[in-house]
């Protein structure tokens, strides 16, 4: 890792988290570290297994308090356990929704725990989801209904008339679904679309799923898209609904891209990129791997790698790390605001912004919405 300007608590995390091509522990040792600050970092940025690792690696040269050394301890046991079992469930659902003939796929958290860390249980993550194609909707909230997952009261609200449900569906790209009595998993989430449709990203369950690959999860083969796809779907939420805020999605990035980039297509990732508008989210980010590791991951055309990340890219992104972000009720200003600075062209702002002025054009949409949130105030 470059001296970046960081605290040595960020560091250490993003030693930890990253690790590759960085110093030895005893560089950082060479100032005081502050555990409740690590551990709080940690927390947010959830990387606890990962830190856990990382100091029982370090042979003693890097330590924190006997106290938040536990914490961290107790953290990644009960971790490892809720990981093993939200893999096993995982593997279940996607074979009952497969056998149901829905058009489905698992991501994201279960998914990348298993396929791109040494352990599973150094990945913190809390829900499990599907993306299934949204004319099989339907189909999957049956199948996971027998299971005993139902959309959350919100959703059913919506759902339960049939003109909000359809305008729900086009303006939308996941429904939460929560368990009618006591489960180990309280939250599950079915996807038709990476994003919401007014940040036009635009990528459909075909085009997602061609070119599908076999894996082995859990001990069963599943169904999943292949690296560019993975990587896609990454750069999408991690980076552009995200925002790449927590370690926890860089630790993902990077270990796909060790693992994968050398046989990835990446003509393939820079078409679908440019023709969907986040070439440039694309190389940031990249640029941003490389800076943090000291390692390039690009294609063949890399000429200009050298000019990402931005200043102001790199500087937010550690700003929030240092600092963390205020939790928001609603995401969707900050989000809107970050994907009119870093899509491609204004050709691509304009029609985000089209997007939105469309949505909100869904008068009856938006008055149930508000209406429930207000009938329903914590």
């Amino acid at each position: 890792m470059p001296d970046l300007k960081v605290s040595p608590e960020l560091a250490m995390l993003i030693e930890a988290a990253l690790g590759g091509k960085s110093k030895s522990p005893s560089a950082l040792n060479q100032k005081e570290i502050n555990s409740a600050r690590t551990t709080r970092l940690a927390n947010w940025h959830q990387v606890r297994p990962l830190l856990l690792d990382y100091l029982q690696n370090s042979e003693g040269q890097i330590e924190i308090s006997a106290k938040h050394l536990a914490g961290l301890k107790e953290f990644a046991m009960g971790q490892a356990v809720t990981n093993m079992a939200f893999l096993g469930i995982s593997v279940k659902l996607y074979k009952q929704i497969i056998d149901d003939n829905v058009k489905a796929f698992l991501m994201k958290g279960a998914l990348w725990a298993w396929l791109l860390y040494e352990k599973p249980n150094q990945r913190e993550f809390g829900d499990i989801d599907f993306f299934v194609a949204q004319s099989d909707i339907d189909k999957s909230l049956i199948t996971l209904k027998r299971n005993g997952f139902v959309p959350d009261a919100y959703r059913k609200y919506l759902f339960d008339k049939d003109a909000l449900r359809s305008s729900y569906l086009d303006t939308d790209y996941q429904l939460p679904l929560e368990p009618i009595s006591d489960h180990t998993l309280q939250s599950l989430e079915i996807q038709w679309r990476p994003s919401y449709p007014r940040y036009c990203y635009d990528l459909t369950w075909e085009e997602l799923s061609q070119n599908m690959i076999s894996v082995s999860m859990a001990g069963s083969s599943v169904q999943i898209p292949g690296m560019e796809n993975q990587l896609v779907m990454m750069v999408i939420h991690h980076g552009g609904v995200e925002q790449w805020d927590k370690l926890k999605y860089m630790a993902d990035f990077v270990r796909l891209l060790r693992k994968h980039s050398d046989t990835m297509d990446w003509a393939h990732i820079q078409d679908v990129s440019t023709r969907k508008g986040f070439n440039r989210l694309l190389n940031e980010s990249l640029g941003m791997v490389r800076l943090l590791t000291g390692e390039g991951f690009a294609s063949n055309d890399s000429s200009n790698a050298s000019t990402f990340p931005s200043d102001n890219f790199r500087n937010t992104i550690l700003q929030h790390w240092e600092n963390e972000r205020p939790a928001l009720k609603s995401k969707s200003w900050r989000i809107f605001l970050y994907n009119m600075r870093h899509r491609d062209s204004l050709a691509v702002k304009l029609s985000i912004l089209l997007a939105h002025l469309r949505y909100l054009t869904n008068l009856r949409l938006l008055w149930h919405k508000a209406l429930w949130y207000k009938n329903h105030r914590s």
